[in-house]
């Protein structure tokens, strides 16, 4: 008696496709299914259906080692908003028509599939409870770090993420000549931010308030600046009775520990930066350089007007404090303020007209800058590799970059205006990886920086936020909203405007 053949089967091992995606843009989904005594006839061929049309038919087929098979896919564009559940079919066929099946006909893959518009009514909270993500820290600085860089080192599973709770967290609307939000900081299960007159901390399991500070002035000419987080304290400047502090508050309670004078400034303020107890902070516009704090308050140093009018937040490691000056970086000693050096970037008829706060890389410092030529009328954009060691410029990228890059593993992550893209450049020499382009005709900036994993690239537009894989450099979670972006300890994506806060879940 002959046995007949065990037959041919292919299990779905991926479980549900969960995503947010925003109206009229696409992410991209992956099934994984394991293949039992299958054997393929000739090129494995795939197309996808579903009863809700939320899904594309173009599938992706790729096999793996040991009979495991991925199926990569899209979200349809301009499906109703609304919450969708079912079974994704997914057909196996052996020509690329699909009118050939395969030994195994198809598989069925679950999907939740959530498609929101900015005006689509918050689809509930998610309060699950908070746990520390592996390889995550406290995000205690503008860009997360005293490097600036932007890097969590977790890996972020797409269909993990979800959406935790939303709240309008500030009191005062922005306007064009007083911005109401600066970054946000998260330490101890706390969300830190400001508005031009108020300091607040915020419980990240909810969303409710557990204190505020309000410095008590509306004059922009004291405003309140970013904040930053570090050994149960928070830092923050602000202008007080006409005088410019930076203020150091308890973490938990909000009680202040001191008030250390700074010189008077016409501009927001910039965020400090702690690093071994000892408190950087710049004073921006009012030419005054760069200040250092003891743990207690005490002037360490002012670098007064030897600093060249630098600009906005230093970024420190333990070999120097750095400061751009729109035409350079300026680097100083730490605890002591000596100058070790100035590299410059710039001509005898270039003014500059700003710049980002410098990055930390591996072997480099870098900057993007923009600065007006009078004798050509043309305004020029880079992105600025300084070499410190050897104190020049090693390469330069010319483009619209106007906000900090994002780094990792050698990998600057630079938002360009012009051509309007994400760029992930080279650290050693600049050279252009890869791109990727936001999808609606109507996004035409950049919100902020980026915020960067082991294995995506969050990044906001003036409309839209988006999750993009760095291997596959594709879109898989998008939510319709622009703001500041950061990562907590406690796995939290927050993105923050100055109308709203929208805390997403990470794991």
């Amino acid at each position: 008696m002959t046995t007949a053949p065990p037959a041919a089967t292919m299990t779905v091992q991926s479980g549900t496709l969960a995503r947010v995606v925003a109206g009229n843009t696409s992410v991209n989904l992956v099934a994984a299914a394991q293949a039992a005594n299958f054997t393929p006839v000739g090129t494995v061929y795939a197309s996808a259906s579903d009863a809700a049309g939320v899904l594309q038919a173009p599938v992706q087929v790729t096999a793996g080692a040991n009979g495991l098979y991925t199926f990569s896919l899209d979200t349809a564009t301009g499906v109703t908003p609304g919450r969708y559940k079912g079974n994704a079919t997914i057909k196996l066929c052996t020509d690329q028509a699909c009118t050939t099946a395969q030994s195994v006909a198809s598989i069925s893959v679950p999907y939740d599939i959530t498609i929101l518009n900015s005006d689509t009514s918050w689809p509930g909270d998610n309060l699950t409870a908070l746990a520390a993500m592996s390889g995550a820290g406290d995000w205690s600085a503008y860009q997360g770090n005293n490097a600036h860089t932007g890097y969590v080192p977790v890996a972020v599973k797409a269909d993990q993420i979800a959406l935790r709770w939303k709240r309008g967290l500030l009191n005062n609307p922005s306007s064009s000549n007083n911005p109401s939000l600066t970054p946000q900081v998260t330490a101890n299960g706390l969300l830190y931010t400001t508005d031009s007159n108020t300091l607040y901390a915020y419980n990240e399991t909810d969303g409710s308030r557990a204190w505020k500070y309000d410095f008590g002035t509306n004059n922009y000419y004291n405003a309140v600046g970013a904040p930053a987080v570090a050994n149960g304290a928070v830092y923050v400047g602000g202008g007080l009775n006409g005088s410019n502090y930076l203020v150091a508050f308890d973490a938990a309670t909000g009680a202040v520990r001191y008030r250390a004078s700074v010189a008077s400034s016409s501009d927001r303020l910039a965020s400090p930066v702690i690093q071994d107890g000892v408190t950087y902070y710049n004073s921006t516009s009012s030419y005054n350089g760069l200040y250092a704090f003891s743990a207690t308050g005490e002037t360490l140093f002012n670098t007064g007007n030897s600093a060249q009018t630098p600009l906005g937040t230093p970024a420190v490691d333990a070999n120097g404090v750095y400061l751009n000056t729109g035409n350079g970086i300026l680097v100083f000693k730490p605890k002591t303020g000596e100058r070790l050096a100035a590299i410059l970037d710039s001509d005898s008829n270039a003014y500059s007209q700003g710049g980002s706060t410098p990055v930390i890389g591996a072997t480099g410092i870098y900057t993007t800058s923009s600065s007006y030529n009078y004798s050509t009328n043309l305004t020029s954009n880079s992105l600025t590799r300084f070499d410190v060691v050897k104190r020049y410029i090693d390469w330069r990228v010319a483009g619209s970059y106007r906000i900090s890059p994002a780094y990792a593993s050698g990998v600057l992550y630079a938002l360009n205006g012009n051509p309007f893209r994400v760029e992930a450049r080279a650290e050693a020499d600049g050279a252009l990886q890869w791109s990727w382009t936001p999808q609606l005709s109507a996004e035409s900036s950049f919100y902020g920086p980026a915020v960067v994993t082991k294995n995506l690239l969050f990044v906001s537009t003036d409309r839209v936020t988006y999750a993009i894989d760095l291997t596959t450099h594709k879109s898989v979670w998008s939510y319709p909203m622009a703001g500041q972006l950061s990562i907590s300890q406690n796995g939290v994506l927050y993105i923050q405007n100055a109308g709203v806060t929208v805390a997403v879940n990470l794991q």
